[in-house]
């Protein structure tokens, strides 16, 4: 007669260091924010999230200031290395500023839940992060303004383009690229769309 299997033993949890431990607790909780929105999300629900006791989030994020600030910095880093990603190739000035925003338009996408707490953290502004988000729009505004100036320099853009305020108007494109995404707008629509923009921020002006 056929011995029956010997019982196994749960195989024990894999112990994560302290940096992917923050990995893990950070991810899930820019999950729970694009869910939440900034002023709603606590340690619990990014506890339930990871798996892991209300203790350990706070253990990484002692207060819920701190939790909010640390998912603002992570989408504050994803979106400025998009940007820069783009800034230091070699693309023409307005092949740059046209492949940012066709690449945020595919992050939407890709990676909604950072340009759904992106939205709701660029129109808060009473809460304690604004101060973080100008601070933050506005290295996205000297990005783009450089962009504009090498432009000009190269002869690719009109003398009399003004690159602080084309640079402001490829950053309002945001918000309405966000949108027609999330309304489901055909990419080829967006697509579209941001050229006629790119086209308005660097046109001759008369």
């Amino acid at each position: 007669m056929a011995m029956p299997p010997k019982p196994t033993s749960p195989r024990p949890r894999t112990r994560l260091s302290p940096a992917q431990r923050i990995a893990q607790l950070l991810a899930c909780a820019v999950r729970v924010f694009a869910r939440t929105g900034l002023a709603s999300g606590v340690h619990a629900q990014v506890a339930s999230a990871a798996g892991v006791a209300v203790s350990t989030v706070f253990v990484y994020f002692p207060t819920r200031v701190a939790l909010v600030q640390a998912v603002v910095t992570e989408v504050d880093r994803y979106l400025v290395d998009l940007v820069a990603g783009i800034a230091g190739t070699e693309k023409s000035a307005t092949d740059k500023l046209l492949t940012i925003l066709y690449e945020f338009s595919v992050t939407v996408d890709t990676a909604p839940d950072y340009i759904k707490i992106w939205l709701n953290w660029s129109t808060d502004v009473a809460d304690a992060t604004w101060a973080h988000y100008v601070d933050f729009q506005d290295r996205i505004i000297a990005a783009f303004g450089d962009i504009i100036v090498a432009g000009k320099a190269a002869g690719e853009i009109p003398k009399d383009v003004n690159p602080l305020l084309g640079a402001h108007l490829v950053m309002s494109a945001g918000h309405m690229i966000a949108q027609m995404k999330f309304r489901g707008r055909d990419q080829r629509e967006v697509d579209e769309f941001l050229r006629e923009l790119i086209r308005g921020a660097v046109l001759p002006k008369g």
